[in-house]
């Protein structure tokens, strides 16, 4: 299981000092990211047992409607997020 330390060090690799995040867990293990990144965000939901749901730049009225990206790994979800704001 992914902790939110080990989160918090997966994201400072991929995106170094250039991003603020926010990290939660939540009951169950699973963890809440929010990272910031200039004018961007990103929000990642997910575990390692049930894959890492992603969304770049959430519309306010998205609200808890789920992610159109999914990721096997925090890893790939952290590379494609990456990606997206570059």
């Amino acid at each position: 299981m992914t902790t939110a330390q080990e989160a918090q060090t997966a994201i400072h690799h991929a995106f170094g000092d250039t991003a603020h995040t926010d990290i939660k867990t939540l009951p169950a293990g699973n963890l809440a990211i929010t990272i910031t990144k200039g004018d961007h965000a990103a929000t990642i939901d997910g575990h390692d047992s049930s894959g890492w749901g992603w969304t770049v730049d959430p519309a306010d009225d998205d609200g808890f409607t789920g992610h159109e990206n999914i990721a096997a790994t925090l890893d790939e979800a952290l590379t494609s997020i990456r990606a997206a704001l570059i």
